[in-house]
């Protein structure tokens, strides 16, 4: 039997080996679910009279802050989940 030659290292740069750009971004559900939810804040800021853009701002603030929570807790969740 043949053995499989292994493939040599990636070269070096700096120090630190290249392993190329991630194939995707890390994508996650906040994220998808942020974005959804800022386009249609935006598609009604946009197509409503009642809703102007002080109201729009305020609304991706706290949307933000939301997402930014979220990724808090699912972060501080997965070191509970190490222990």
């Amino acid at each position: 039997m043949s053995t499989q030659q292994t493939p040599p290292p990636p070269t070096q740069s700096y120090g630190q080996p290249y392993y190329g750009m991630p194939a995707l971004p890390n994508l996650n559900g906040e994220l998808i679910v942020f974005v959804l939810v800022w386009v249609i804040i935006f598609i009604i800021t946009l197509a409503s009279d009642t809703v102007d853009w002080p109201q729009f701002v305020t609304a991706t603030v706290f949307l933000a802050a939301a997402y930014i929570i979220s990724r808090g807790v699912a972060k501080a969740g997965k070191v509970l989940e190490g222990r």
